[in-house]
């Protein structure tokens, strides 16, 4: 059992108190420095759907750089952290780290795999997002790295 701190009203005039949590609803991280070492922390089941996203990932981005932060893999084009990817429990996610991009794709209906949830795309263990979709992704991010300057 793990306890974290539990927020009571103000209204009742107490201060932060501990609540216990069940062990399965902890945040789970990979510690690692390498996305070679998170990629061999992942469980089996995720390790061949990560794997693909990365290859695309790394085909899709001119002169990609990757390296860990916020404890998962990071990708990044000229400098910038353009898009993440992780492990869950049971799923696997690519971070867009744009909420606006997030909107954008999902106003247009441009998803045609995965789930948006925020800013972040999920999909299946057993199901990795395609080439098509992962370069349309990249292709957008780029474009809004490029606008910034």
């Amino acid at each position: 059992m793990v306890l974290i701190p539990c927020i009571v009203a103000a209204s009742i005039g107490k201060y932060p108190e501990t609540k216990p949590i069940e062990e399965d609803h902890v945040p789970r991280g990979y510690a690692a420095e390498t996305v070679e070492e998170y990629l061999a922390a992942v469980p089996d089941e995720q390790r061949p759907a990560l794997a693909a996203v990365r290859a695309a990932l790394l085909a899709a981005i001119p002169d990609a750089t990757e390296g860990i932060s916020y404890q998962i893999p990071i990708f990044s084009y000229r400098g910038k952290g353009l898009l993440g990817l992780s492990a869950a429990q049971k799923h696997c996610s690519l971070h867009l780290m744009s909420p606006p991009l997030a909107k954008a794709l999902e106003a247009e209906g441009a998803l045609t795999e995965g789930r948006l949830s925020g800013a972040t795309v999920q999909f299946p263990n057993d199901a990795p997002l395609s080439e098509a979709t992962v370069r349309l992704i990249v292709e957008r991010r780029i474009a809004e790295v490029d606008a910034r300057g």
